[in-house]
């Protein structure tokens, strides 16, 4: 086993091996991609920086992994682009993009040690078996598997085939790696443990990565910006923060996070009235013939405190940490989420009138649910 030091002297040498894999820009054009009468994309346009981590999140069928595998080269657009450092790579084979992919599945070669796996794709490439040897084992030694270099796939846990995987995708030196949900099979300790590796690996490497996931938690947490899909469309693409501080559609705002619905009344001049008080609306007001309307508002974003004859009644918590979140049923049979810090969260037992109140900053609304 190699000790820490030379671990690390052997990451860093491995790292200044692939700083010429660097800096790769990523401009996704316009792209469209039909199946029969199908839009699986509706016009996708993501201009992605050198170095940067883009991670596509939205449900199943909206058209993130029909956008991963276009960039990949394994469909091809219907119309638009893909532009690699500003040239037009849409007619190049997937084989000749110089990619790296990492799957859901891990796809290793069950008859294959670790090494051999991550050394694979030099073995394509016509690498010297002593290269191609010494720099698989700089891989595994940067995920940490240099003690299960002569491991077969089924000597190893879950997580470690998908580093191994990880491995073999960066071994080839990729100009961009394609991640496509790449820990949704493993369970929740070994998935927080290698997303944080997945995200430090690559910021060291600089290696220009897309990312699609439907877990909205891995991408808030690892990538530089999120881009929310429905229905074939990015919906809004923003760094974590501003995408669950300031999203722009009510879709972003009930697909990221936890969102209240709260009934409402347009007034005139941008403004609009819930829980007896009036707010300004964010962004433009709809000029729709009725006035009824949804809040959206975040758990955070509620004030509530114990009062006699409120309007809402406490009729659940639940302890989360350094906050309780609580169920308050509103008028009208409406109940929403409010968090309290848990250290004055004591006196709101179920049966506790409280008042909830609105955020005095503008707000986000929807047409009524």
């Amino acid at each position: 086993m190699t000790t820490n030091t030379a671990r690390d002297a052997t990451a860093a040498d491995g790292t200044r091996q692939m700083t010429e894999a660097q800096g790769t820009s990523v401009v996704l054009q316009n792209l469209s991609r039909f199946f029969g009468a199908t839009k699986a994309l509706d016009g996708l346009s993501i201009d992605m920086a050198p170095g940067e981590l883009v991670a596509l999140l939205g449900p199943s069928g909206c058209g993130k992994t029909t956008a991963l595998r276009i960039v990949a080269g394994f469909e091809i657009a219907d119309t638009g682009s893909v532009l690699i450092d500003s040239k037009d790579i849409s007619s190049v084979p997937a084989a000749k993009r110089d990619m790296g992919m990492v799957f859901q599945s891990y796809s290793l070669f069950p008859n294959m040690s670790a090494l051999d796996n991550v050394a694979f794709g030099l073995r394509m490439r016509k690498v010297g078996a002593g290269d191609r040897r010494k720099r698989a084992g700089e891989l595994l030694d940067l995920v940490g598997l240099a003690p299960q270099a002569k491991q077969y796939p089924h000597q190893l846990s879950g997580g470690q085939q998908q580093r191994v995987a990880l491995a073999r995708a960066l071994a080839i030196e990729p100009r961009v790696l394609l991640l496509d949900e790449p820990l949704s099979a493993l369970d929740a300790k070994v998935r927080l443990q290698l997303r944080e590796q997945i995200r430090t690996l690559q910021q060291r490497l600089g290696t220009t990565t897309l990312f699609v996931t439907h877990d909205q938690e891995e991408a808030l947490s690892m990538a530089d910006r999120v881009g929310v899909m429905n229905k074939g469309k990015l919906e809004q693409i923003a760094a974590p923060d501003e995408l669950y501080d300031h999203p722009a559609t009510a879709f972003v705002a009930e697909f990221v996070g936890v969102m209240n619905r709260i009934p409402a009344e347009l007034q005139g001049g941008g403004m609009v009235t819930a829980l007896d008080s009036t707010v300004p609306v964010r962004g433009e007001a709809p000029d729709e013939s009725t006035s009824a309307v949804d809040v959206l508002v975040r758990p955070e974003g509620l004030t509530m405190a114990v009062i006699e004859n409120g309007n809402g009644i406490v009729t659940t918590r639940t302890f989360l940490g350094s906050v309780t979140r609580v169920a308050v049923l509103l008028s009208g049979d409406v109940t929403v989420q409010v968090d309290k810090a848990s250290s004055e969260a004591g006196a709101l037992a179920p049966g506790t009138s409280v008042s909830v109140t609105l955020p005095s900053e503008p707000v986000l609304i929807a047409p009524r649910s």
